[in-house]
């Protein structure tokens, strides 16, 4: 790279050094030219130019980190601040400024590379001339207004304080608090992490390489540079957040010089620090050392006496046993296998099967900022075995420390779990039935994770969606993170809700087969080696998209208000309720909270794919097909209705003016017609030689593809079900209706479907019907006159059809439902095993599609039965207890069963 003179600095760099100042009479001689610092810009040599080129290129920057030093250097003298000395950090940074035309080194500490020393102080030694102290050069410098480095250690010695670097001989931060003092214009000291390695610090004993080399997290140079020719590719530089040393003093005015400047190196220190544990995560310890740890732990302990106690065990064999099932338990993260699943998903899965992965940065970047605060709790969607590895490897790539995650056991199997297990998987046993120590250690597990400071991966669905839709939160682990949180209120605990999409999902044709009855096949290799298939099919895009991070803290405090608000309304006394501030119901009120709030986020981040709009306008169309232009404008239309919404739409659906891209739907289509999803019956073209015009294209989907097509509408239809509700009731009142009883009729349906569909967690039923209601109003779909609601004219109007038959299939399975149990209220049966009723109702389902009783084959699937089986549970229709299901209390009441089957009748036969 040709080196840019001093002229091409920029900002401050660009001003020349100031000439001699006449000194007062009586002070000491003035300086000769010999005696000063001339602030130079560095010149390396034709080799080392090439060196740059070829190294220092592939340096991956911290996204702030230039725009950072260009603020800076617009208020204030930039002097870069880095951890300890090494001439390769200083080469590095060399580069970077000389390549982004930023305020450019033009001093540096005495590096220790003799005759090759910088700025002129290697050509002084060849010429035995005296150096100038580092502090008068420094001040040289600053004064002639350019930027200077800082290295604030030297690399431990042999005889030196250990881990911790040792002391520079000349307090150069002093200096800079001496100049501040006398200068208005502010120095900002912009910390420098350069990362050449991700590999973790041990915290065992020093090794002979170490007190050789230096240890792992303060190298000397020969390691450093060992790390970089290793690394160079996957090299960072992390920027911390500038310290203003005017503004320090003026807040702290009562510090002599030597307080602020340690005041001041300490904190540089731990902002260094910081980034560094960003990228490299907590010390390493082997899995050994923390089962040692966990089974000293006094907490568990204790659990494993009472366990002895109560099973009439030696506690030696409780011990034994507990050692065992922690062994399972444990991840044992390798930097090795994390990087080695990161070039393979790079190369083949993201780039081969996937058509790239789209990230949401001004996410990432939220995520990044509360990473700095302590441990972060990541909570995604999980709709594919995909999960496991999506967050962990754009973490890595980013420069952020790979999380550790909480998987099923059935995911132990070889050979994948033990790769999954060194990536940063541990496996929890599916059921904690018979196994009352388990769930114990599986908590002090959890709370040893957030008490190292890893992050934590958890699925809040607990397993697979195979609908496309949220599943309802498991609480059982969230529960634990919860207790370990609120026991260490010291830590800064962020939860982070995370939406991953894909346009289509390589596990389809699994999930088709267990909606439609099909049992669930175990992970096996044989699954493993399946994926031969998969590396030769394209899956589209895959998103990744970030939620509102949420910090524990903030969280606890608006549950100790709200707890105290309650207890005002009752006129009960406010008492705290142990070290929380909450009681044992509140604590468990609490979890709910949050795992409501996180699905909320999760759903309000999932962005609108190609795939998604394409396959919600195909599946709105009532009829047999649909031709091209029919599609395009029925997709304009609900993007519209999206946008409304405030979802976030992926960027090919729209161009760069933010108007629909009728192409788009094309893309989608060949990517349907490939899946099989989606058949062209008619191209259009039509035979000139008969006489056939050219026309629209027409698609269709067949019959037994719609449950894998309905898989991509579900993946948006939250955004929709407030106005679908809405429509469905307005048309089933035949399209006017009080307003109150419009309302009262939405509120028993979404009670209806309340595991069926996550509802806004920041707001009660009135509010989210009256922002849908008015949405729908100021849109032309509705029109309302006084105390009376009624659908809209002109073309708004057939919305209204379009939200309520993307709930048809819901209706019809609900129905289903409450017919399969009728055996139960005509007293035929006694009661059902669930697993019987199921195999029963997927039958008659069956036999009622093909008499056309059932208009939809989606309809006749297994979670959606499910589901309805716990709704007429919760009306009290029937009673589940266990694996059997029961007649329940209200079964012969005219108001529930007959009642309930007259409403869905009436949103079944609206046209």
């Amino acid at each position: 790279m040709s080196q840019l003179p001093p002229s091409a600095a920029v900002g401050p760099s660009n001003v020349p050094p100031r000439g001699p100042v006449e000194e007062p009479a009586g002070s000491p001689p003035a300086r000769t030219s010999e005696d000063r610092y001339r602030p130079v810009v560095y010149q390396p040599s034709g080799a080392w130019r090439s060196l740059y080129e070829r190294f220092f290129a592939h340096i991956k920057l911290d996204e702030r980190w230039e725009r950072t030093v260009r603020e800076q250097a617009e208020r204030g003298l930039v002097v870069y601040v880095a951890r300890s000395l090494s001439f390769l950090d200083f080469l590095a940074l060399d580069f970077l400024t000389k390549k982004h035309a930023l305020p450019l080194v033009r001093f540096t500490n005495d590096v220790g590379m003799f005759v090759a020393e910088p700025f002129g102080r290697g050509s002084r030694r060849m010429r035995l001339q005296k150096q100038i102290p580092d502090d008068q050069a420094l001040l040289d410098t600053l004064e002639g207004e350019h930027s200077a480095l800082l290295f604030l250690r030297r690399p431990p010695r042999l005889q030196g304080n250990g881990r911790k670097g040792d002391d520079m001989e000349v307090d150069l931060i002093r200096t800079l608090v001496e100049l501040q003092r006398k200068t208005s214009k502010p120095i900002v000291l912009v910390p420098q992490t350069f990362v050449w390695t991700k590999r973790p610090a041990s915290p065992q004993r020093r090794s002979a390489i170490d007190l050789i080399f230096g240890p792992a997290e303060w190298p000397g140079r020969i390691r450093v540079f060992l790390q970089f020719l290793a690394n160079y590719k996957n090299s960072l530089l992390r920027s911390g957040e500038p310290f203003d040393v005017r503004a320090f003093l003026e807040e702290h005015q009562d510090m002599t010089d030597a307080q602020a400047a340690d005041a001041i190196r300490y904190a540089l220190l731990r902002r260094m620090e910081r980034e560094r544990a960003l990228v490299l995560g907590p010390a390493k310890k082997t899995s050994t050392r923390i089962v040692d740890e966990l089974m000293r732990s006094p907490r568990l302990r204790k659990h494993v006496e009472h366990a002895a106690k109560e099973s009439k065990r030696e506690i030696a064999d409780v011990e034994a046993e507990a050692r065992r099932d922690l062994d399972k338990l444990c991840a044992a993260p390798d930097t090795n296998v994390v990087h080695f699943f990161h070039r393979f998903l790079d190369t083949v899965v993201w780039n081969r099967i996937y058509d790239g992965m789209v990230v949401d940065r001004e996410g990432l970047e939220r995520v990044r900022e509360a990473a700095r605060k302590g441990p972060l709790v990541l909570l995604p969607s999980h709709k594919s075995h995909v999960d496991y590895l999506v967050v962990s490897d754009l973490l890595y790539r980013e420069g952020l420390a790979p999380p550790l995650i909480a998987a099923g056991d059935n995911l132990s199997f070889f050979p994948l779990g033990p790769f999954l297990r060194r990536s940063g998987a541990f496996f929890i046993k599916r059921s904690f039935k018979g196994k009352k120590l388990y769930p114990q250690l599986v908590d002090a597990y959890v709370r040893k994770i957030l008490v190292e400071g890893w992050n934590l991966e958890l699925f809040v669905e607990g397993g697979r969606s195979r609908t496309g839709k949220l599943l309802s939160p498991k609480l059982g682990i969230l529960s634990m993170i919860v207790d370990a949180a609120l026991q260490l209120r010291d830590r800064e605990i962020t939860f982070v809700p995370i939406s991953i999409g894909y346009e289509r999902i390589i596990e389809e044709k699994s999930y088709v087969h267990e909606q439609s009855g099909g049992e669930k096949q175990p992970e096996s290799i044989g699954g493993l080696l399946a994926t031969s298939r998969v590396l030769r099919s394209k899956y589209g895009r895959l998103y990744l998209q970030f939620g509102e991070t949420m910090s524990f803290r903030g969280l606890v405090d608006e549950a100790v208000a709200l707890a105290g608000k309650n207890d005002r309304a009752r006129g009960a006394p406010s008492m705290p309720n142990g070290e929380s501030g909450l009681s044992p119901s509140q604590r468990r009120a609490l979890v709910q909270r949050i795992a409501h709030r996180v699905t909320y986020e999760i759903n309000r981040a999932t962005v609108v794919t190609p795939a998604a709009l394409c396959a919600t306008a195909l599946m709105a169309h009532r009829r047999r097909g649909i031709t091209h232009d029919q599609l395009v404008r029925q997709a304009r239309t609900m993007l519209a209705a999206l946008e409304r919404l405030g979802a976030r739409i992926a960027k090919p659906v729209i161009d760069d003016e933010g108007r629909f891209r009728p192409e788009t739907l094309s893309e989608s289509l060949r990517l349907f017609e490939d899946a099989k999803l989606v058949v062209t019956v008619d191209d259009g073209k039509g035979d000139p030689k008969r006489g056939e015009p050219p026309d629209e294209p027409i698609y269709q989907i067949p019959e037994e593809r719609r449950i894998a097509l309905e898989y991509h509408k579900n993946t948006v239809l939250h955004f929709f079900v407030p106005s679908a509700l809405i429509s469905s009731a307005l048309l089933a009142m035949n399209g006017e209706a009080e307003l109150e009883t419009l309302r009262d009729r939405v509120r028993r349906l979404s009670r209806l479907f309340k595991l069926e569909f996550m509802y806004r967690a920041d707001a009660e039923f009135d509010e989210i019907f009256d922002d849908a209601l008015g949405s729908m109003r100021a849109a032309g779909e509705v029109e309302i006159a006084g105390s009376m609601v009624r659908r809209g004219g002109g073309a708004s109007s057939a919305s209204i059809e379009r939200y309520a038959e993307m709930l048809r299939s819901y209706f019809e399975s609900y129905r289903l439902a409450l017919l399969s149990v009728r055996a139960l209220r005509n007293g035929e049966i006694a009661s059902f095993g669930k697993k019987e009723w199921l195999k029963n109702a997927l039958a008659l389902g069956q036999r009622r599609y093909l008499s056309g009783q059932i208009t939809l084959r989606e309809s006749v699937a297994r979670p959606k039965l499910e589901n309805a089986l716990a709704a007429l549970h919760d009306h009290q229709v029937v009673r589940v207890e266990g694996d059997h299901i029961k007649p329940g209390a209200l079964i012969d009441d005219g108001t529930t069963y007959v009642e309930l089957d007259r409403v869905l009748i009436e949103h079944l036969v609206i046209d």
